[in-house]
């Protein structure tokens, strides 16, 4: 199975056989910046992550082999023109560019543990204070699957069933279900970590020009209008959550200033009698120095405790999706969670 983000293609359906790969890579090199290019036949199937200077790391599998790294380049190249792939190239964010790259490099953490000593719950939140990059492998008992759960810097940025094709499932659902079904029908986890430290690039002699050492990037800044207007457009999504609900009496926005005196030791700036961050009338105003993560995480934070303490998290989730779509980006970049 070959996991690489999905939800922001470039272009895709391209016929391999009318491509020149090495013309492709360096195109999109330049014109994304960072990425990856996806290679589907009927046999095989291959992946290229790339930044704007160099090719990170490659996949390649069918039927009798695996390969990685330049062999797996060098492979795909070969058969471009056999296998007729549809090729599909998606942009990835910087910052996550180099976790999808070494996902198949990642190093043994912990084996085995099993679901009767370890709790999956458990161990995520064991990766969570440890700040781990890598991911957890999930074997379910009784024939029942299992999946992956991908965690960067501590925190699950998306899983995938062992089931799937490799798509990508961001959503705390597919989370939660795994866990519970790991406790119901028990497994195995297998923990591996991602050395982010320790990455290469590829060798290019054949494909691209000399490589030259590639460093992480450093996380961009969004445009503030854009952060608040989605901060805005979530409260309102659960403003009328609340309000269509008739058995919540209290005002949303007296709710809301409650929730937000909850977490005034942690963050300062939602004390509503400082005014630094306001909603009302369905508008957000903010006049504080906070960071953009610190801002978003704690709205985030708000939402998810005030929907799950009035009961309405379920019915949230269901009005998410246009949301979701909109700040697509946003929600990757600080990895939000709803």
């Amino acid at each position: 199975m070959i996991i690489i983000p999905r939800e922001k293609p470039a272009v895709s359906d391209l016929n391999s056989y009318y491509l020149k790969i090495d013309k492709l890579l360096e195109h999109y090199q330049g014109a994304l910046g960072t990425g990856g290019v996806y290679f589907k036949s009927p046999t095989s199937e291959g992946v290229v992550f790339f930044d704007e200077d160099n090719l990170l790391n490659g996949y390649y599998k069918d039927k009798k082999v695996e390969l990685k790294g330049g062999v797996a380049l060098s492979k795909i190249n070969e058969t471009a023109s056999k296998n007729n792939y549809s090729v599909t190239v998606y942009y990835i964010l910087p910052e996550r560019v180099y976790y999808w790259a070494n996902l198949s490099d990642a190093e043994q953490l912990y084996s085995d543990l099993s679901s009767e000593f370890t709790d999956l719950e458990g161990l995520i939140k064991k990766m969570e204070n440890e700040k781990v990059t890598g991911y957890i492998d999930v074997k379910l008992n009784q024939n029942s699957g299992g999946g992956l759960l991908f965690i960067y810097n501590g925190g699950v940025i998306g899983g995938a069933s062992a089931r799937g094709d490799g798509e990508l499932d961001r959503s705390v659902e597919y989370r939660d279900d795994l866990i519970k079904r790991s406790r119901e029908v028990g497994g195995i986890f297998n923990v591996k970590k991602i050395q982010l430290s320790k990455i290469t690039t590829l060798s290019k002699t054949s494909v691209l020009k000399p490589s030259k050492p590639s460093k992480p990037k450093v996380q961009s800044q969004k445009d503030p209008q854009r952060v608040l207007s989605m901060l805005q457009d979530l409260l309102v999504l659960l403003e009328r959550v609340v309000r269509s609900n008739k058995r919540i009496k209290v005002d949303f926005e007296t709710l809301l200033n409650k929730q937000f005196v909850d977490k005034v030791d942690q963050y300062d700036f939602l004390d509503p009698f400082a005014g630094e961050f306001r909603y009302s009338n369905g508008k957000v105003t903010f006049n504080g120095r906070a960071s953009q993560k610190e801002l978003v995480t704690s709205i985030v934070e708000c939402v998810k405790d005030m929907s799950a303490g009035l009961g309405v998290t379920a019915v949230l989730r269901k009005y998410l999706a246009t949301w979701k779509k909109n700040y697509l980006d946003e929600i990757i970049d600080f990895n939000i969670e709803i």
